[in-house]
């Protein structure tokens, strides 16, 4: 499928085609008695219509909870682009292969999909979310997007899914472990945003515009500009802002 065959403006599809779900509760911990006084986490997750954004530095934990977040969502089609091989789920079928997933998926209809390519250029992640895209009813995890992505440039079919997924039903978890290289269409359109351990200035400056100043919690209080009063936070913590709150909580999966 050619870039030209997917439209520019959202789809005109009726909504009602692709149901919304509820994802279940997550087991996560609340760790923010400094940030968020009694506020207890709630991720209240809209799938096939809310999108969400989980960055960090390497090995901080953002794909534990992103393998959490796939684990959690019961029959609900899943599709992952599983760039490193970071994805476990035993009720996941593993492919290496685009069109061998796609033949599996067009049969079947649902189930969870990781596909952990061979290829892994450009052409082969834009195949895969134009497939996703024609499809509908979906939730894509993608990994690695500052591979594909930059905060100048961003490829027109995961524009497409950013844009104009919703109506078809798509929700997009866009995994990064630079947020600075995300471009603004991504989270200026994701409901909800995690952020592990920083180590740059700029992945905090860039982030705080979106979840608030409670991000420099997030890096060493020796490179922190603000909040340098509070205590470093334990691994594997994140900074999750829902964006229709009026701050952001710190917790712990």
């Amino acid at each position: 499928m050619s870039d030209s065959s997917l439209p520019d403006n959202p789809t005109d599809q009726n909504e009602k085609d692709f149901p919304m779900q509820q994802q279940k509760p997550l087991d996560v911990k609340n760790e923010s008695a400094a940030l968020s006084g009694k506020q207890e986490f709630n991720l209240n997750w809209i799938c096939n219509n809310e999108d969400l954004v989980i960055t960090g530095a390497k090995g901080s934990g953002k794909s534990f909870l992103a393998n959490t977040l796939l684990k959690s969502l019961n029959n609900i089609p899943c599709w992952v682009w599983d760039y490193n091989h970071q994805f476990y789920d035993s009720r996941s079928m593993l492919f290496h292969d685009l069109d061998d997933m796609l033949e599996i998926y067009d049969g079947a209809k649902r189930g969870k999909y990781i596909l952990q390519p061979f290829d892994k250029s450009k052409e082969s992640f834009e195949r895969f979310c134009n497939a996703a895209f024609a499809r509908g009813n979906l939730v894509i995890f993608l990994d690695e997007l500052h591979v594909y992505t930059s905060k100048q440039s961003i490829l027109r079919p995961f524009n497409n899914l950013i844009l104009s997924g919703r109506p078809r039903g798509i929700s997009v978890v866009s995994i990064s472990s630079r947020s600075a290289s995300l471009p603004n269409n991504v989270l200026s359109n994701s409901q909800h945003v995690f952020s592990f351990r920083l180590n740059l200035q700029s992945d905090v400056e860039f982030l705080e515009a979106w979840m608030g100043e409670g991000v420099w919690l997030l890096l060493p209080k020796d490179k922190r500009k603000k909040l340098k009063d509070q205590p470093e936070l334990p691994d594997h913590t994140f900074f999750y802002r829902n964006q229709s709150e009026k701050e952001g909580v710190v917790g712990k999966v």
